[in-house]
């Protein structure tokens, strides 16, 4: 089956859990019979065959609104030009997982909108041929079930493979939205800032004495070898972000990475930061006294979605109150569990302690999702 304008044959035949992306129509605002004939076309006529495998082909379907249909060598250059990542996803569209990626997290509202802001988003099926190239060169264990489904970040400007995720289990959609936030955070494009490099080798497996281990370290050995039994058999691939970050506590804040206890020698902060705008400073200045009342809804007043480790919270602001009252609610009012542990705020990309005295809507958090990071020792 060939796409509009492509030259490219998709392999496999199409149904629901193997749909082909299909021209325009899966605009968000399509009308329903519109949806319908595009499901139908993407599906292959699959999704016609009841109301359940409509359902079921609604549920899985690709995030066609987010992918680009271009060739590699085009998304690097859109990439360099728009000064964005490139985020590509291959599925193997027999593993489960995969599907899953489509069900959560890709259709995910918070994340779609930080990848439309942040990132070239690629999706290929292991067998598309208009992955080969990306294929090719990043993926080599494409014939490994345990290594799917792969999620990588591309640097637009060298090619380099910056961050990985491959393999079971996947992340849920509120902690993948905090690690996409903690990359942005982490990493720039702008020449002027510095990104973090490699401080390490990746670890190689210890050898274990089993003779010399006690019986309730044996047990522990044998507990960890069946959980691992349990996973897709094969390699997986090593995420190279790892390797910029350094052994010991990484809550002491920017440009103070340990390791082994000590803070290594040469550190800079990343991508330009300052101890002075680290989060636990900010959090020190915040007023613990000023609990925030929440507005009626109306045209002036905004919700933001507030997510955490264990959840989330939403919560009515006026679209011109201040960043400030949003730190100023989390410290009077703090979340069950953690009184008087200082936190950080980001959203979109942005560290809002630097944006303290801009308004909600002028730093771009207008029905908006907001990650809360608690700094604990």
């Amino acid at each position: 089956m060939a796409v509009s304008g492509d030259a490219y044959l998709y392999v496999g035949r199409p149904g629901v859990f193997n749909q082909r992306p299909v021209p325009s129509i899966w605009d968000e605002g399509a009308d329903p019979t519109t949806r319908r004939q595009g499901l139908a076309e993407a599906t292959g006529g699959a999704s016609e065959a009841s109301s359940k495998a409509a359902r079921l082909a609604e549920l899985f379907r690709p995030p066609f609104e987010l992918m680009n249909q271009i060739p590699w060598d085009d998304a690097r250059d859109k990439g360099k030009d728009e000064a964005k990542w490139i985020l590509v996803n291959v599925q193997d569209p027999s593993i489960f997982d995969c599907q899953q990626l489509n069900r959560d997290i890709w259709k995910n509202q918070g994340i779609k909108e930080l990848v439309k802001e942040n990132f070239i988003f690629m999706q290929y099926s292991k067998d598309d041929p208009r992955g080969n190239q990306y294929i090719q060169y990043y993926f080599p264990l494409r014939d490994s079930d345990a290594a799917y489904p792969h999620i990588a970040i591309v640097d637009p400007r060298t090619g380099e493979q910056v961050k990985v995720w491959s393999g079971p289990p996947i992340p849920d959609a509120g902690e993948f939205l905090m690690q996409l936030v903690e990359f942005l955070d982490r990493y720039s494009l702008d020449v002027t800032k510095k990104n973090p490099v490699a401080k390490r080798k990746p670890e190689k497996p210890k050898s274990i004495d089993v003779d010399r281990l006690t019986e309730e370290e044996m047990l522990d050995l044998a507990l960890q070898n069946s959980l691992a039994n349990t996973e897709a058999a094969g390699p997986k691939e090593h995420d190279p972000d790892d390797l910029t970050k350094s052994f010991g506590d990484m809550s002491k804040g920017k440009g103070k990475e340990v390791d082994n206890g000590e803070k290594v020698e040469g550190s800079e902060p990343v991508n330009g930061h300052t101890d002075e705008s680290t989060p636990e400073s900010t959090y020190t200045r915040i007023s613990s006294n000023n609990p925030h009342v929440q507005p009626a809804p109306g045209p002036d007043v905004t919700r933001i979605q507030f997510r955490h480790p264990t959840g989330r919270v939403i919560r009515n602001f006026q679209v011109d109150d201040p960043v400030l009252r949003i730190f100023e609610w989390l410290k009077a009012e703090p979340l069950e569990g953690k009184e008087g542990v200082a936190f950080d705020l980001k959203g979109m990309g942005k560290d809002l302690g630097e944006y303290l005295e801009e308004t909600i809507a002028d730093a771009g958090l207008k029905n908006g999702t907001v990650m809360v990071e608690f700094l604990e020792e």
